[in-house]
């Protein structure tokens, strides 16, 4: 996802109720994200639902290769042929 360009794409809430269509064809266009301010703060971030998606598959990616490398490092480790064994005796099948 590219970089918040700082003059185009944080708006004051007022602007973006008022120009909600285009700011949304925006985000579609430069798959940048909209920071939405209240009161002179950041208060959200508007993006488009793809960019959206590709930042839970990135994290939900993360999360699993942290859980990974923890299994490794507590010694919660199985060779293929254990793993084929355990996965075969689960499922009632003689390996």
């Amino acid at each position: 996802m590219p970089n918040v360009n700082y003059a185009e794409d944080i708006v004051p809430l007022s602007s973006f109720r008022s120009d909600v269509t285009r700011l949304m064809s925006q985000t579609r266009q430069t798959h940048r994200p909209i920071v939405v301010t209240q009161n002179g703060r950041a208060a959200n971030v508007f993006l488009d639902v793809s960019d959206y998606q590709a930042l839970i598959d990135k994290l939900d990616l993360l999360m699993d290769l942290n859980k990974g490398e923890k299994d490794i490092s507590a010694g919660r480790i199985y060779s293929t042929d254990d793993a084929r064994r355990i996965v075969a005796a689960d499922l009632g099948v003689c390996v």
